[in-house]
Formats: structure tokens, C-alpha cells, sequence
């Protein structure tokens, strides 16, 4: 049971470390401390606002939703 939870979930831990790590190199790369908590702070700060842009077309599609469901409330 658990490893068919541990197939489904290493996708996206997979995805996750891989953009962690990605804004990880790219702070040093301008020349933050590898070994600073800062570096791995931003690196979050990154990944949220990554996931956060992601999600922003499931946002408007909920909105329009909303909306044309408010149009029809009164006929219904």
C-alpha cells in the first residue's frame, strides 16, 4: 500500500526538488553562500511563487465559472 502511494507521489517530489534545486544553483550562481539558509529560503520563496503562477489559469476558469453560474441564478 505504501509503495503505491510512494509511485504516485515521487512525480511531484521529483518536480519539487528539481525547481528547488534549480533556483538553489541559480543564488549561488550569483554568488550567495552554497551553504547559507538564505539560499535554501529563497529557494522556497521561488517554489511557492512557481506553484502559485501555475495555478493562476485554475483561478480564472473557477472565476468564469462563478460568474456564469451567478448569470443563471436567477432562473434557476
Amino acid at each position: 500500500m505504501i509503495d503505491f502511494f510512494s509511485s504516485l507521489i515521487a512525480p511531484i517530489e521529483w518536480l519539487v526538488a528539481w525547481i528547488m534545486y534549480g533556483f538553489h544553483s541559480a543564488f549561488t550562481a550569483i554568488g550567495m553562500p552554497e551553504a547559507s539558509g538564505w539560499t535554501w529560503s529563497l529557494s522556497i520563496v521561488g517554489l511557492v511563487l512557481v506553484m502559485r503562477a501555475a495555478m493562476i489559469p485554475l483561478f480564472v476558469k473557477q472565476i468564469n465559472a462563478s460568474r456564469k453560474l451567478q448569470l443563471i441564478q436567477p432562473e434557476i
